[in-house]
């Protein structure tokens, strides 16, 4: 009797310790797992691989056991933006499937204001936001240089994108072309008979020449017969 109590207190014993190795056997192996994180990883790939001002990574699912290592490379199969698929593939070649819902955004040139036809955009009249790649028209304008002082082509209303087909180019005013010069000088303002000195375009800046006063004067052509000068 006594050696069946000290058989069963070994095979007790025995089991404790088994349990225990599978204990910290499984604990390892979450060190190793947790070792690099699947969002992490799939946020530096998409960040360094597509030109997005920022992108948003949520609800990752791993299909299947994660590996200690991080993957070698990753395979696009659906997406990248959405409810995107992946494939993480390792140095043996073993592929595992992560699901995420990955957003993009973007900067995108928007107007303040509602702005008439043929009206011309300065600096002030426009500005930069972030909006959802998937949002954002096609032909968005994303640099303000490229559209201040060109003229619209239609009339847009506040807080839209700006996009190309809005926009026409600058049109050519030739040199010694008569033009209205509307000089603006301690708030009051005068209008004047002038012709330019040089070749001009639509929002730009223009040499032209007083007709009254034969002097010299600077401004912006406002539209083909209009320079506005402030003094």
């Amino acid at each position: 009797m006594m050696k069946d109590k000290r058989v069963l207190k070994r095979e007790i014993n025995l089991l404790v310790f088994v349990s225990v190795l599978l204990s910290l056997s499984c604990w390892l192996s979450s060190v190793d797992a947790a070792s690099w994180s699947p969002e992490d990883v799939l946020r530096s790939y998409l960040t360094n691989n597509y030109p997005w001002e920022e992108i948003e990574v949520s609800n990752v699912q791993v299909m299947g056991k994660i590996n200690s290592e991080p993957p070698q490379r990753i395979l696009v199969e659906k997406g990248p933006i959405g409810k995107a698929v992946f494939s993480f593939m390792s140095g043996n070649n073993k592929r595992t499937i992560v699901k995420a819902n990955v957003r993009a955004f973007g900067m995108v040139v928007k107007s303040k204001r509602p702005y008439r036809k043929r009206h011309v955009i300065r600096a002030e009249d426009i500005y930069l936001a972030k909006m959802d790649i998937r949002k954002m028209p096609g032909g968005s304008v994303k640099d303000p240089s490229k559209i201040i002082g060109k003229s619209l082509k239609r009339s847009i209303t506040a807080n839209i994108p700006v996009v190309e087909d809005m926009i026409e180019m600058s049109r050519v005013v030739a040199r010694g072309k008569r033009v209205v010069l509307l000089i603006n000088y301690s708030g009051l303002s005068i209008r004047a008979a002038g012709k330019t000195k040089e070749k001009g375009y639509v929002g730009k800046a223009v040499r032209a020449i007083n007709l009254s006063s034969k002097k010299e004067v600077n401004g912006v052509l406002i539209d083909e017969k209009t320079v506005r000068v402030e003094l």
